[in-house]
């Protein structure tokens, strides 16, 4: 039977110099589902709506003292560094105040910001919600890179319910605490950065761990703590460190990402590829995606990306790719060649793939899916698969620890604790068995009888467990069975929350020593228990296809990649999605490029095409309306660029962290 798998994509209404830099429209909708990690963001009581506020970034280079007249209303101004002391959080700037009534010039000073390694985005993204939460991301460095003096900075905003007074944010580099902060940045972003100490970073993968401690300001009731959150602003956070002078084959993880956490990808043109070079292009793509373990690879074709974050790709034989700036360093190509050209006249690096023919590109692609490295520190390499989720295959035993959980004491209200594991891609969910949460540890007494704990999976309730003793209680192996039926193939949220009400909450004295006392013990040997899974092939599943590109990886006939329309932006999008394939599926998916979906051939087809392009015959095939499908694209056609510096996927505003929403989750406008 015939899997097919339809991508409508709204029709480009850019020029061509705006189309080389525009991600199109389907993989900005993809990129948004997943860096927002299927958290909704919670409104807060204490921010109203508005216009979406811009927030301006200090320009590089040397700190700038200039004359000029004061706006009246400046946008607040980040300082370039904050204090490396733990002890000291950066200071604000504040606006410059307007012109003396007798025209007299106040000098407006411009700090500078120097850039930094930016973290990676991940299945978290980049909020620290409720009243303690964790953010971990596994960041590859060179050799090179690990030995330079390093700092880690934080840009963030706050909502404005958080006690500055009882809330930290703390930051932590392979388990080494490196700073901490109050949190104190509800209308502007702040940063601070913190001093690495010598020999914490690692050559290969290191863990940076962000932890945030919030406390309400005036509400201590369990569902005020959903107003708390703290946004790392992703443009600006990371590692102070110089760029990779000796990035070579084996580091390509330690390329960096850009704004928003995602690696861009730019494939080079010197001419419109015919189908053959663009397939080979795409699984050159494919390789890199899978050697570098993104979570976030965003592709383009077109001229060569400039700045620091993200690797140009030059795929093709000797032939094609002569007289590209650069080729000329390789010498002669007599057979499969992979090369790293190093950047230069501010170009990011090129990763060649090239050959005598087609058959040497193609060799040459799989010596780069099995290139790389995984080394690095200890906490760096545990964390780096942790990713996407942690891979279960059933029948197993996980103690929490190994997924990044690590034990604490609680003196708040509610303990949500956090992990993502990753089901196989043929995973069959039912009732047929459940899975075993057995938790470890205690809570105090005095608690209210309301007192519970909640496991979510999924965003949905799986089981509830009273706390029922005014005296309190120690466990070791609380059994919470959890329905088999609430998992689902790939990605599987689960949320283990203490709610611990006491009596102290209906006076509300933060301040007091009481508001201090341990309500919860948490320990990492809590463990889960995953019984022998039933497994089965069913196509077409969206769900499969996302865990692990089913069916495009079944045996038999090559899966075909259609096309109707082989313009930039079609090509943009079909070569970002196999790039998240081939992650998913672990290796390069050996994809055919074909122009037309065809009529009643067997095999999978993955169809990526604007809507207007799309034939009706191949919409009705998979159950759809045609007519409803062009109504609903036709309206988002145009395309409108909004201007700044992070370009049409979408302006960083103060509005934007508020809402948790990233940079790159921008569609084109209904009409």
């Amino acid at each position: 039977m015939s899997a097919m798998t339809v991508q409508p994509l709204p029709r480009a209404g850019l020029g061509p110099a705006r189309r080389a830099t525009r991600t199109p429209a389907l993989a900005v909708a993809l990129v948004c589902t997943l860096l927002m990690g299927g958290v909704p963001a919670r409104a807060q009581s204490f921010l109203g709506t508005g216009p979406a506020e811009r927030l301006t970034v200090p320009p590089t280079g040397d700190a700038l003292r200039k004359q000029g007249p004061a706006p009246a209303q400046a946008p607040a101004q980040i300082p370039a560094r904050a204090p490396t002391s733990s002890a000291a959080p950066a200071a604000q700037g504040r606006p410059s105040a307007p012109d003396s009534a007798d025209g007299g010039r106040r000098p407006q000073i411009q700090a500078t910001i120097a850039p930094a390694r930016r973290l990676p985005a991940g299945t978290r993204g980049f909020r620290l919600s409720g009243e303690e939460d964790v953010l971990q991301y596994p960041v590859y460095l060179t050799e090179g890179q690990a030995r330079g003096a390093a700092r880690l900075r934080v840009s963030y905003l706050s909502a404005i319910s958080v006690a500055p007074e009882g809330s930290e944010l703390t930051g932590l580099v392979n388990g080494t605490k490196v700073g901490w902060t109050r949190i104190q940045a509800p209308g502007a972003v702040k940063v601070v950065e913190f001093a690495i100490p010598d020999g914490v970073l690692k050559a290969g993968y290191n863990a940076v761990t962000l932890t945030a401690s919030q406390r309400h300001r005036v509400d201590c009731a369990i569902e005020a703590t959903y107003e708390l959150w703290t946004q790392i602003d992703p443009s600006r956070s990371g590692l102070v460190i110089a760029p990779a002078a000796d990035l070579d084959l084996k580091s390509l993880a330690a390329l960096e990402p850009d704004e928003s956490g995602a690696l861009p990808m730019g494939v080079l043109l010197n001419e419109k590829p015919t189908l053959p070079r663009l397939e080979r292009m795409i699984g050159a793509v494919q390789a890199l995606a899978v050697v570098s373990r993104l979570a976030r690879p965003a592709v383009s074709f077109g001229p060569p990306l400039s700045g620091r974050s993200g690797v140009n790709l030059l795929v093709g034989t000797a032939a094609e790719i002569r007289g590209t700036d650069g080729v000329e360093d390789l010498g002669p190509i007599t057979g499969p060649r992979l090369a790293l050209l190093p950047p230069r006249s501010n170009r990011a690096p090129t990763l060649v793939v090239t050959g005598l023919g087609p058959d040497d590109v193609r060799a040459a692609t799989a010596q780069l899916a099995a290139a790389g490295d995984a080394g690095g520190s200890g906490p760096g390499t545990a964390l780096a698969p942790l990713i996407r989720g942690y891979e279960v295959q059933g029948g197993e035993r996980l103690e929490l620890q190994r997924l990044g959980v690590t034990s604490r004491e609680f003196n708040g209200r509610l303990l949500r604790t956090r992990i993502e594991l990753r089901f196989p891609p043929d995973f069959v969910p039912a009732d047929y068995g459940k899975a075993m949460l057995h938790l470890a540890g205690g809570y105090a007494a005095g608690l209210d009888s309301s007192a519970q704990i909640v496991v979510d999976i999924n965003g949905r309730n799986a089981a509830s467990v009273p706390l029922p003793y005014a005296r309190g209680e120690v466990f070791d192996d609380q059994a919470i069975p959890l329905p088999l039926s609430l998992w689902r193939p790939g990605l599987n949220s689960v949320e283990i929350s203490a709610q611990l009400p006491n009596a102290a909450d209906k006076v509300c004295d933060t301040l007091s020593p009481a508001a201090r006392q341990p309500r919860f013990l948490f320990l990492d040997r809590t463990r889960l228990e995953i019984p022998s899974l039933a497994r089965a092939v069913r196509s077409p599943d969206l769900a499969a296809v996302k865990a692990g590109a089913v069916p495009f990886t079944a045996p038999g006939q090559r899966p075909r990649l259609v096309l109707p329309v082989a313009d930039r932006e079609t090509a943009d999008a079909a070569a970002t999605l196999a790039a998240r394939l081939a992650i998913a599926a672990k290796r390069v998916i050996d994809f055919e490029l074909v122009p037309d979906a065809g009529g009643t051939e067997s095999g999978a087809k993955l169809v990526v095409a604007p809507a207007r392009a799309l034939n009706p015959v191949t919409i009705q095939s998979v159950g759809l309306d045609p007519e409803e499908i062009r109504r609903i694209w036709g309206g988002r056609a145009e395309t409108v660029a909004t201007p700044g510096q992070f370009g049409p996927e979408g302006v960083l505003t103060l509005d934007r962290l508020r809402r948790n929403l990233p940079m790159r989750c921008a569609l084109p406008p209904a009409a």
